[in-house]
């Protein structure tokens, strides 16, 4: 019998840390990025904890997956629901710039997979913790958890 697990994001959305409170988060994420019920990491963090999400970024293929050739760059966006910046890290630059980090303090990488990742969304997640580093940023990685047997 297998038991129920849940994803990084849905332990964050039910215990988000206390020391999140007043904190400007971004979300580095993809389509994929949903719980059980497919509602997507953006709408979650946003309805749990409140004016906190500040900027969004996206790896390979763009945030909503409108990119899906292959090294095709996609540009910045505003976001159309929450009215946020919406950073292409595939795009001139793979790397963030310390523009594209100001407006956050803590980023929230949250890159779901089926037991593999695109070798992009790697670097994409290494540049950024790179980044944070060099900036004074906060990570909180969101992990997939696979069926406990």
């Amino acid at each position: 019998m297998m038991k129920q697990v849940q994803t990084g994001l849905e332990n964050f959305i039910e215990r988000p840390p206390q020391w999140l409170s007043g904190k400007r988060l971004g979300l580095l994420s993809n389509p994929a990025s949903v719980d059980g019920k497919i509602c997507h990491a953006r709408n979650l963090i946003h309805k749990h904890v409140p004016g906190c999400l500040t900027a969004l970024y996206s790896p390979q293929h763009g945030f909503f997956a409108e990119k899906q050739d292959n090294m095709i760059e996609s540009n910045h966006i505003i976001d159309p629901i929450l009215e946020i910046p919406v950073f292409s890290l595939y795009s001139r630059t793979r790397i963030p710039t310390k523009e594209m980090f100001e407006q956050i303090d803590i980023l929230i990488i949250d890159l779901q997979d089926v037991g593999t990742r695109v070798y992009t969304f790697i670097y994409t997640m290494s540049y950024c913790l790179e980044a944070a580093k060099k900036f004074g940023k906060k990570v909180i990685i969101l992990v997939l958890i696979g069926p406990i047997r």
